[in-house]
């Protein structure tokens, strides 16, 4: 008598392992992404936190606010602080411009003013279309 598998018997097996793979592989990718998506956000969220840093250090480079008869203005309404001159400037590390989801980031934080009663500050992270670090 002999000892071992039919064919049968192994494709029966493959069928049934490439069933639980073809279950998986979706959850699997979904796991991924979602972890990019998160560090993705996280990094843009550190580079929000840094600019802020910058711009505490550098008022005189923000949108100017402006009062007049209690109305206040912002001129102008909008700066953007490219990840470049972060790193050079020694706010961020090299390692910043790595995007989690692949490529590399080449945008900037866009502080803009927003007034009502009173004038704050808000920060977005764009692309590199809308934020030209030789502008800055």
């Amino acid at each position: 008598m002999k000892k071992g598998f039919t064919l049968v018997e192994l494709l029966v097996v493959i069928v049934i392992l490439g069933l639980l793979a073809l279950v998986a592989y979706p959850s699997v990718i979904k796991i991924i992404n979602d972890y990019k998506k998160e560090a993705y956000e996280s990094q843009i969220k550190i580079i929000e936190k840094v600019t802020k840093e910058w711009a505490v250090e550098h008022p005189r480079e923000l949108p100017e606010i402006n009062e007049s008869d209690g109305t206040f203005s912002c001129t102008p309404s909008k700066k953007c602080i490219s990840i470049d001159k972060l790193i050079d400037e020694g706010y961020l590390s090299d390692e910043a411009k790595k995007n989690p989801k692949g490529g590399t980031l080449n945008g900037g934080e866009e502080i803009s003013c927003h007034c009502k009663n009173t004038c704050k500050y808000e920060y977005k992270y764009v692309d590199k279309e809308t934020c030209d670090a030789s502008k800055n």
